[in-house]
């Protein structure tokens, strides 16, 4: 921890925003070197600090779309993905579930994500202090950052349980903060949430959705209420975004283009005409393949005739063994770029309301939301009018839907307390795999991070 917090300092924060060059929000970023006070002078220069908080949340940790992301690595965890390269990696230790203290990935994924929030906590302060910032400005960049606090905070109790919440640049008062549980950290979030939906506009405040807008805020409060079991609430955001008129089902073979309709909230790449991580991460040519194939388990998981495996599963070789995720298709550079990854969309808001649903026995509701889906996918409608299958229901139409999406099966299995789907593929799989260790040297740092996950 405390070399989380510690070792980086404003200078450092400024020379972050110094060497970010990319056209990530079309916002020219200063090449001077400046301090905190004249980072946070003006409008423009603000919305530089931010911008480059949105890069590195692009290139680094949970969302980074490469094998260390969270999306591949908790492909590999669960049974999306099977691993096929013996060569040692951090990902073959998490498919192989003998992840470690001081496995590179873990570390990564702690330490990147402690320094976004750092930058988040930097800029919160920044124009707190600031008195030359317009107030429009202020408001939408202070409930940006805030809904990011909560977003970040949020991955990192869900993967390694009780965690700091930290809300401060003081690496004085940092390095003291204990951990905190998950419930804590989710009611923290859910609070920078609510104060965030009423700082930020209804509209994207760039030409694109690559920045937090209501919308956004919205929808991870329908994610949050709904891990909390709050059904009412869950639902309640769920239908403000299917209602809005804002966003609409895509056709499955364009669900993941730049110019999506059912895009709530993306990340850009770092330059005009690149596309996603992803298609190049997930997408091989040859057999067998030489990383990771999607797993056998979950090519039977579809149904017959569902458009999702025919637009969103790729075959290589004739042996219809080897196959890859094929949502993200656009590798390399096009003109313009086609593919933005995707953080959230619709579908999943759809799938929030018809869970919510369920669980409070509305079964007009829950077969009208989890029916759109199905339609979409070219799959017989359901009527269903019991708990029991309903839920069965949603949890399949998650599994297929979202699979290979930062994480999204191992949560599920997480909070449905049904990780005992994963004893045929993974015999080895123990309890506390639930939630990942603590890296071992920020233990030895600060003590008040002890004691380490149960079992590692």
């Amino acid at each position: 921890m405390k070399t989380s917090f510690e070792n980086i300092t404003v200078l450092l924060f400024t020379l972050f925003i110094l060497n970010s060059c990319e056209e990530f929000l079309d916002v020219e970023v200063p090449k001077n070197e400046i301090d905190q006070e004249l980072v946070f002078s003006d409008d423009r220069m603000a919305l530089s600090a931010l911008t480059n908080t949105y890069s590195k949340i692009r290139d680094q940790g949970f969302f980074a779309g490469n094998k260390v992301g969270i999306g591949y690595l908790l492909g590999c965890y669960t049974d999306e993905l099977e691993v096929t390269n013996p060569q040692e990696s951090s990902y073959l230790r998490f498919y192989k579930n003998s992840v470690l203290s001081d496995n590179t990935a873990v570390i990564s994924l702690w330490s990147n994500t402690y320094n976004q929030i750092y930058l988040v906590n930097n800029v919160l302060e920044g124009i707190e202090k600031s008195k030359t910032i317009s107030p429009e400005v202020q408001d939408q960049l202070k409930g940006e950052a805030l809904a990011l606090r909560a977003i970040l905070n949020f991955y990192l109790t869900q993967t390694f349980g009780d965690i700091p919440y930290i809300l401060s640049t003081d690496y004085r008062v940092n390095t003291k903060i204990g951990k905190q549980s998950v419930n804590e950290v989710v009611v923290q979030a859910v609070e920078d949430l609510l104060v965030a939906e009423q700082l930020v506009s209804p509209a994207y405040p760039s030409s694109e959705k690559v920045r937090i807008n209501r919308s956004v805020v919205e929808g991870f409060l329908a994610r949050m209420y709904l891990y909390q079991n709050n059904w009412d609430k869950a639902q309640y955001y769920a239908e403000k975004l299917i209602n809005s008129g804002t966003y609409m089902l895509e056709p499955i073979g364009t669900t993941f283009l730049k110019e999506s309709k059912s895009a709530i909230w993306q990340l850009k790449p770092e330059a005009e005409g690149r596309n996603t991580i992803e298609a190049g991460e997930y997408q091989f040519e040859s057999t067998p393949s030489p990383f990771a194939r999607l797993s056998t388990k979950l090519l039977g998981d579809f149904e017959q005739g569902d458009l999702r495996k025919q637009f969103w599963v790729r075959f290589v070789g004739d042996d219809k063994v080897d196959a890859c995720a094929f949502k993200y298709k656009q590798k390399g550079i096009s003109s313009p770029s086609r593919e933005y990854s995707i953080i959230m969309r619709i579908e999943e808001m759809y799938l929030i309301a018809a869970e919510a649903a369920a669980h409070k026995g509305s079964w007009q509701d829950f077969n009208r939301y989890v029916n759109a889906i199905r339609e979409r996918a070219g799959l017989a409608l359901l009527d269903i009018d019991n708990h029991t299958d309903a839920l069965n229901a949603v949890k399949k139409e998650r599994r297929v839907e979202l699979f290979c999406e930062y994480g999204h099966r191992f949560y599920d299995l997480k909070r449905w307390k049904n990780f005992d789907e994963l004893f045929d593929v993974k015999p080895q799989w123990q309890q506390h795999y639930q939630v990942l260790p603590l890296p071992e040297k920020e233990l030895l740092l600060n003590p008040n991070l002890l004691p380490q996950n149960t079992g590692y």
